[in-house]
């Protein structure tokens, strides 16, 4: 056990939220756009941003999109609970790039320790490379909770290639179990995001990196069970809120939902009464979300980021596409937005007022609905 692991140290100034449920940090998906739509949803669930590369904040490597340098730190979320991920391994840089944020408000930071990308692992060795030099992790996560609360985020353990994988799960934990208490003895750092399958550095991509390892959630089980200390929340592979309450089982804190939300973020409309205990959840229906909030902010966003050369209409509209997976008037919605984005003068909310138009009213203004059964409120 950890008994030092209990107490933060004395740089971090303020705990990190509850995290009973999480959306994960996703490449080219939750972006300030799609967390904005997502607070609609939910004002109780923590919303990761993309990884962000320390030197991308420092050194200003590589060219911002969405208009201007608010691409990576600006966000619209008044709930306080949005966490910067951050990627790198120089603990001076990370450092810094936590020192940047800080006026911005974020809840906390988490470090990517998880990302099996080979390009990522190639270059300057973080992501999920970084598992095999948890002392250099704790250096990181040092420099980072000079400024805030910090997480890590990672997976049950590494391997170079799919042949290299461990079938023991005794030794797969050992590993883990050691990688995790030589974080968490430094003090800053007693929050774990684990990703139940195995990193394959080489020869997988992202998506293959999200199927072909087994997934072992019983490992990220007794790691929260051993280390009761620390909150660990449980990713891959959370899909429905029955999943979410399998996961969350014993001392499990929480969980961490990823694609599905992506795909369907209205199922996730719920999470607040399902999850979280409340009496009731924010989003009345999907005309008052989309046709309300989300077009009036994205309205106000491409009125004051436009350019003649550049403007931010596909990046508003993306988060809006999935809102009506599964239901009539799905696929017409987003051949809609995706014609008229293409082509003509129309404005972000005329868009979505044009192609809502060709979904049926009753669901439109139906609620969220929750079987009472899968209520998993603790």
């Amino acid at each position: 056990m950890l008994g030092a692991c209990a107490r933060r140290g004395a740089s971090l100034v303020a705990p990190l939220p509850l995290e009973r449920f999480s959306v994960a940090p996703m490449m080219d998906y939750t972006d300030r756009h799609f967390r904005y739509l997502l607070r609609l949803l939910s004002r109780e669930a923590v919303l990761y941003t993309e990884m962000v590369t320390a030197a991308t904040l420092v050194d200003g490597a590589g060219a911002p999109r969405h208009g201007d340098g608010a691409r990576w730190l600006g966000y619209d979320d008044d709930a306080g609970r949005t966490v910067l991920q951050l990627g790198g391994a120089d603990p001076a840089q990370l450092g810094a790039a936590a020192r940047l944020a800080a006026p911005r408000g974020y809840a906390g930071v988490n470090l990517n320790c998880g990302c099996p990308s080979d390009r990522v692992a190639g270059q300057g060795c973080f992501g999920a490379a970084l598992m095999r030099d948890a002392a250099l992790v704790a250096d990181c996560v040092d420099a980072l909770a000079e400024h805030a609360p910090v997480s890590v985020k990672c997976r049950v353990g590494v391997c170079d290639t799919v042949s290299d994988m461990v079938d023991d799960d005794e030794a797969l934990y050992a590993g883990l179990a050691n990688f995790v208490s030589t974080v968490a003895a430094r003090g800053t750092c007693a929050h774990f995001v684990v990703h139940a399958r195995v990193a394959v550095l080489s020869g997988l991509s992202p998506d293959k990196n999200r199927k072909v390892p087994p997934l072992k959630p019983r490992l990220v089980s007794r790691l929260a069970d051993e280390f009761p200390e620390l909150t660990v929340v449980s990713n891959g592979e959370i899909s429905s809120y029955e999943s979410a309450r399998d996961r969350s089982e014993g001392n499990v804190a929480g969980v961490m939902a990823g694609r599905d939300v992506c795909k369907r973020p209205w199922y996730y409309a719920n999470v607040d009464s399902a999850l979280f205990g409340a009496d009731a959840d924010p989003a009345a229906s999907r005309r008052d979300v989309l046709l309300g909030a989300y077009a009036a902010y994205a309205a106000a966003f491409e009125a004051d980021h436009a350019r003649a050369d550049w403007s931010p209409r596909r990046a508003l509209l993306k988060p809006a596409l999935g809102l009506f997976h599964g239901s009539p008037g799905a696929g017409r919605f987003k051949r809609e937005v995706d014609a008229l984005a293409k082509g003509g003068d129309a404005g972000v909310r005329e868009i979505l007022e044009r192609a809502a138009a060709l979904v049926p009213d009753d669901v439109l203004d139906a609620p969220p609905v929750l079987d009472v059964a899968r209520r998993t409120a603790r």
